[in-house]
């Protein structure tokens, strides 16, 4: 939940932590329900809160059955969209050995990062300078463009694109130096 950092007042993340607790298990039988892959539905049930952040200000009374009715219908339109997707994507390749390349080893930044708990990850996140975390959570949290954050916060694309880079490499020595793993 990376979304917790973006947040302006503690009220409007309480709102939003109620909603996500109280409508995840809907949220989940719906993009289930269209999607019959458990992966796939969580990844509804992601998007859909990444959307309902973005539309907070339309939740006045989070108990209120207008309030359900919108959660559900951004969590189904989400988990259509991800079928529509997933019908149109090309068949995967063999699993063959010879079709398995290694790692590549100069993003070890993206492999030590892949082995942390959410939790923890959210900690480093949080010692990052303001301008850091800033760019790390527009990219990761909003999925937004280098181009979109860079009209964001009056930066350059290329400048976007190194201070990403050195913010990840920075959250993967952190992570590394204090030994955090998954769990």
């Amino acid at each position: 939940m990376i979304l917790v950092f973006a947040f302006s007042d503690k009220q409007e993340a309480d709102k939003f932590e109620y909603i996500y607790r109280k409508y995840k298990n809907l949220l989940y039988y719906k993009a289930w329900e269209i999607l019959h892959d458990e992966m796939s539905a969580e990844d509804a049930v992601s998007e859909t809160m990444i959307r309902v952040y973005r539309n907070l200000e339309k939740i006045d009374d989070p108990d209120s059955p207008q309030s359900a009715s919108f959660l559900v219908t951004i969590a189904r339109n989400v988990s259509l969209t991800l079928l529509k997707k997933r019908s149109a994507a090309p068949a995967p390749l063999p699993e063959d050995e010879d079709w398995n390349e290694p790692a590549d080893p100069l993003d070890l930044e993206a492999e030590v990062l892949a082995g942390i708990s959410e939790e923890s990850l959210c900690l480093v996140i949080g010692r990052l300078d303001d301008e850091s975390r800033n760019i790390f959570v527009l990219k990761y949290a909003y999925d937004l463009s280098h181009k979109e954050i860079a009209e964001q916060l009056g930066l350059t694309e290329n400048n976007v694109t190194v201070r990403l880079h050195r913010t990840r490499k920075r959250l993967a020595d952190m992570v590394s130096a204090e030994g955090l793993n998954a769990g």
